[in-house]
């Protein structure tokens, strides 16, 4: 893992120091999310209880993008992943060997976020090619350093997350309408993954849009994570997020997944419901109420509760950088206990006991 920070902090000094080549537009951006967390939540089922303070980060992250003429692209990586190796036994030898690196299936090592090139037809056409984000889910669709709570909610192990593979996009059309069309790799780094295999199947997806300048977004999207062998995986999402004046915004998202995992009639759902108030320029506060449902077959539903009561304060040049968030998280569901819930979600998860976070971001 040091060799590989020490690789990369190498690259980016000696790209960097390279002349601009005329008419290319590189754009750097990096950012590194620091935080805290306290609280039952952070060890909810154990009867010697882990409570906190515990601090880590979340995201330690760089990269750039790049734009000649119609010519696009970019790359994405995140320092605070591993780079996992599969490691085997030689009974000959008698001695371990590394046979390759871990990736999950369809995608690139795990340091590796976005790595991509495409080309700009039009407003209505672009293509390209790479490892990104599949383009199902609005709020997984959000860029991290953007969120609005500290932590990614439910919905997050439904979506298809990254792929490799290509996708078609349009946006503006008609004053606001927009689609994306992905097809790839299998989606191995979704929490959802039906657990096919590369070059014998493949994912998709199609994302529809509508956008009313900065005042209303809609979108409505399907995916489908296929396995030859066991059940598809496919999800459904619907999304919507409108602003009412410069104080107030509203969300909400629902997103249904089916065969969890490629298990038949294992299915899963998540939808959260989203209020932010800017009380100035500097400070936020918002509520945000999510719940998942899990229904698997020859067993009872269950269900689980996360609200997030949180304190956006905004202390940099804008909302990204020195930015402090505070979240208080109540948890609830079916038969509640001291320890959490018997909720038996497999991809949607959340807290099963309260939790207090706090992060801190800086970013340029």
């Amino acid at each position: 893992m040091k060799k590989s920070i020490i690789s990369l902090a190498v690259a980016a000094g000696l790209v960097a120091s390279m002349p601009a080549q005329a008419g290319v537009d590189v754009k750097w951006f990096g950012f590194a999310q620091i935080t805290a967390a306290q609280g039952d939540g952070l060890d909810p089922k154990s009867d010697d209880k882990a409570t906190g303070p515990a601090f880590g980060a979340d995201r330690v992250r760089f990269g750039f993008k790049i734009k000649d003429g119609n010519v696009f692209g970019g790359l994405q990586a995140d320092l605070n992943r591993n780079h996992p190796v599969n490691v085997t036994f030689d009974s000959d030898t008698g001695e371990f060997e590394k046979a390759s690196t871990g990736s999950k299936a369809g995608t690139l090592p795990e340091t590796i976020k976005d790595a991509f090139g495409g080309y700009k037809f039009s407003d209505a056409a672009s293509i390209k090619a790479g490892q990104f984000k599949t383009p199902v889910g609005m709020d997984f669709n959000t860029s991290g350093k953007k969120l609005d709570i500290t932590k990614r909610g439910m919905e997050k192990g439904l979506v298809l997350e990254r792929a490799a593979g290509v996708m078609l996009s349009g946006r503006k059309i008609a004053n606001g309408f927009g689609y994306d069309l992905f097809y790839g790799n299998v989606a191995g780094r979704s929490g959802a993954h039906a657990g096919g295999r590369v070059a014998d199947d493949t994912s998709y997806a199609l994302r529809l849009m509508y956008d009313m300048g900065k005042m209303m977004h809609f979108e409505a999207s399907y995916g489908v994570d296929a396995n030859s062998k066991a059940e598809d995986y496919s999800v459904f999402d619907i999304a919507l997020k409108a602003k009412m004046g410069k104080a107030h915004t509203i969300k909400f998202e629902y997103i249904d997944g089916s065969n969890v995992k490629g298990v038949k009639d294992s299915n899963e759902t998540a939808w959260f419901v989203h209020y932010g108030f800017m009380m100035n320029k500097s400070t936020e506060l918002l509520v945000r109420h999510y719940q998942g449902d899990s229904d698997k077959a020859g067993q009872d539903g269950t269900s689980l509760t996360n609200t997030y009561l949180g304190a956006n304060f905004f202390l940099g040049s804008n909302k990204t950088n020195g930015r402090i968030q505070l979240n208080y998280v109540l948890t609830g569901g079916d038969n509640y206990t001291e320890t959490g819930t018997n909720y038996n979600g497999a991809a949607a998860k959340g807290y099963i006991d309260d939790v207090l976070l706090a992060q801190y971001q800086v970013s340029f």
